[in-house]
């Protein structure tokens, strides 16, 4: 008996900044006030976790039970995957790496990769301050105007996000963002916004200052090289072997997908079949490893991500 394909339910999040447009585009619904974040693949138990439909269980301990359909050499499962609505600008914030945020918080760090899926703005990323003591002084004077670097952003980018890099992404944009399995963010600045309950927002000075990578001011966008085979149009964002791999696959009637390793598909865009399967514009599908060829029919763009084991 062939190895079958699972559902993956998303979780919600309501969000300072967040928007309306993934209910309106993807149907989602949920009592929050907006839907300013939905993770459409995470696996931290108790905190953020998705649903795996056809076994009713936590995607955190579909890994353990289902471990054969991973074979990856992780302990936990590895990767995530979360789209996002901005209406105001997100924090200005860094992700630290795996040795700051373990003896600091007792968590992985998290590096991010962003399609933009929709949308024409700007972000923050990197900054211009030479050094670390610029850096610090420039944020004493809250001389953001001169700090802050930013370029622009539109649909069809994507942009890699290193640990330690500062970064913000604007308003009015859909992204879907890939990372580890992780969720640590130290804010820097957050343009003097309060909480719901009028309470300033929590940021982390201190430890941005530790993380941030100085100097920074080079950053670009990706440059991506589609290529096409068996009826796809593949284009890789990313490709980290021990961290995380991601990527789209566009398919304008019939095409087939494979790859040796697990992974997610989160449709963004379209309609149509996987396998035998109907899927829909916003729902994702977890591909067990070494499944073989994946049939793919219907007018579709979707998003992949992945682990790759490091090379030893």
């Amino acid at each position: 008996m062939g190895k079958k394909l699972y559902h993956i339910l998303p979780v919600f999040n309501y969000r300072i900044w967040g928007g309306q447009e993934l209910s309106k585009r993807y149907g989602y619904q949920s009592d929050l006030p907006n839907i300013g974040e939905c993770y459409n693949v995470i696996a931290m138990k108790g905190h953020l976790d998705c649903d795996v439909e056809e076994t009713n269980e936590k995607l955190s301990d579909f890994f353990h039970t289902h471990y054969e359909l991973f074979q990856s050499d992780t302990p936990e499962m590895p990767v995530r995957a979360a789209m996002a609505n901005t209406v105001t600008p997100m924090s200005v914030q860094v992700h630290p790496d795996d040795a700051y945020a373990l003896s600091h918080d007792n968590r992985l760090g998290k590096p991010d990769g962003v399609y933009f899926i929709d949308g024409e703005s700007s972000m923050e990323l990197g900054h211009h301050a030479a050094s670390k003591e610029q850096f610090k002084d420039m944020v004493e004077r809250c001389d953001w105007d001169h700090l802050l670097r930013y370029i622009p952003v539109k649909k069809g980018d994507f942009v890699d996000v290193p640990y330690g890099t500062l970064h913000a992404f604007g308003k009015n944009i859909v992204l879907i963002e890939f990372s580890q399995n992780a969720d640590l963010t130290y804010r820097l600045y957050d343009y003097d916004r309060l909480e719901p309950d009028g309470s300033p927002r929590e940021l982390h000075v201190r430890k941005v200052l530790e993380c941030v990578n100085v100097p920074d001011d080079t950053i670009q966008l990706v440059d991506l090289h589609p290529y096409t085979a068996n009826g796809c149009t593949v284009t890789v964002f990313h490709s980290e072997p021990g961290v995380y791999s991601a990527g789209k696959i566009q398919v304008e009637q019939d095409g087939i997908y494979e790859r040796e390793e697990f992974y997610f598909l989160t449709v963004i865009e379209g309609d149509g079949m996987i396998q035998d399967m109907e899927v829909h514009a916003g729902e994702t599908i977890f591909v067990p490893c070494a499944y073989g060829p994946l049939s793919l029919k219907g007018a579709m763009e979707l998003t992949y991500v992945t682990y790759e084991k490091p090379k030893r």
